[in-house]
């Protein structure tokens, strides 16, 4: 088995390749780790410097799509990539629905197999265009070899499990999300030492519920004006941060934020429902609970159907949706109680991949079964 793994180099407001960030890395690093022949194939939508480095067992391509050079560095990472004894068995396209495209054309023009990697609703990207009207996401969906879907409510709107479908979700990076001491966090974001804090770490918008949060906020601080709302991450124009108690960190680069977690007594995650979040399988959900963080959360799909069991555990921590009273009654909740709960088993990467390993087998198997000769009788 020889795996291509084409890729987004930047999403979800990370790198890729400077983070090690999420499945398009994950998966196939672990698979080179295994032993399995694998190359990873980033596509570059923002800067315009050609990466090529290989990181432990992993051989890493980031192409650039801008600039005067990306078209010859395009051409010489597909020569590099499809000929002869490298021409790959596997290829899992990750990222929207272009590369996935550009992944399925390079499988058939080889005889490939091809994976379609559906980590999100990628029709909801506000990118994702219909040219003439034509689906380019329906159609990968319907003539990709087999699918992957990183949320169980994916998996059941559009998979097809005839075809071998499987969820493979996020996994969790336990080297990197683990508990570490609340004051010497606070310490490192120059945070008051006996404050009680809520926080919220990811993309700042009206989508992620971020102005029911701070209204819930100033809802919590009429009963306790001590308490304090610690925002990060990358944020929407319309959303400001001038109401009393809530402090800005910035964009925290991926390294900072376990420590974030850590400088919190309580997280909240107040996702509003939308077509995109409820598709979704945000693993936030997992890390705050492998770092031991109390949590406070709305009761979404993307919350109750891929983490049920933690989802009952923590019933009187969630909210409706835009709800900013029934939000701040839980948060005062939380700071009382300080109810943790263990992330589901088997969420680290390294069983992830596993689990999507034995999937492309799977597919070894069936494509082997119908190349067989057919005897007749």
């Amino acid at each position: 088995m020889r795996v291509l793994f084409i890729g987004k180099r930047f999403y979800t407001n990370r790198d890729t390749l400077l983070d090690h960030y999420g499945r398009i890395y994950q998966l196939p690093r672990h698979w080179a780790q295994q032993g399995i022949d694998t190359r990873l194939w980033l596509i570059d939508y923002h800067s315009k410097q050609r990466v090529q480095q290989t990181q432990g067992a992993l051989p890493i391509d980031s192409t650039p799509l801008r600039g005067p050079a990306w078209f010859a560095a395009t051409l010489s990472t597909l020569a590099s990539r499809l000929r002869g004894s490298e021409r790959p068995t596997h290829i899992v396209a990750s990222g929207d629905a272009y590369i996935g495209l550009l992944g399925w054309l390079l499988a058939r023009s080889i005889g490939a197999h091809f994976v379609f990697d559906v980590y999100d609703k990628y029709d909801e990207f506000t990118g994702y265009r219909k040219p003439l009207g034509w689906n380019l996401f329906g159609f990968l969906l319907q003539h990709a070899d087999r699918c992957w879907f990183a949320s169980r409510r994916l998996l059941g709107q559009l998979g097809n499990p005839n075809r071998g479908d499987a969820l493979i979700m996020n996994g969790i990076d336990l080297d990197h999300f683990t508990a570490h001491k609340m004051g010497a966090a606070r310490q490192c974001f120059d945070l008051p030492t006996a404050t009680p804090l809520v926080g919220y770490f990811g993309a700042l918008n009206r989508e992620r519920g971020l102005p029911d949060l701070i209204e819930a906020m100033r809802i919590v601080r009429s009963i306790d004006s001590s308490v304090e709302l610690i925002l990060a991450g990358k944020a929407d124009a319309e959303i400001t941060f001038d109401a009393p108690g809530v402090h800005y960190l910035g964009n925290l680069d991926h390294e900072q934020i376990p420590w974030a977690l850590a400088a919190v007594d309580v997280v909240a995650v107040p996702y509003r429902r939308s077509p995109f979040l409820d598709a979704a399988s945000s693993i936030k959900f997992g890390e705050i609970m492998a770092c031991r963080r109390p949590l406070v959360a709305t009761r979404t799909p993307n919350l109750l159907d891929n983490f049920p069991a933690q989802a009952a555990e923590l019933d009187p921590y969630l909210a409706p949706p835009q709800n900013p009273a029934a939000l701040a009654d839980a948060i005062v909740r939380q700071l009382r109680d300080q109810k943790r709960v263990d992330p589901p088993a088997g969420m680290e990467w390294a069983a992830i991949a596993s689990e999507a390993l034995s999937s492309l087998a799977a597919a070894c198997e069936n494509q082997a079964l119908n190349t067989l000769p057919r005897t007749r009788l």
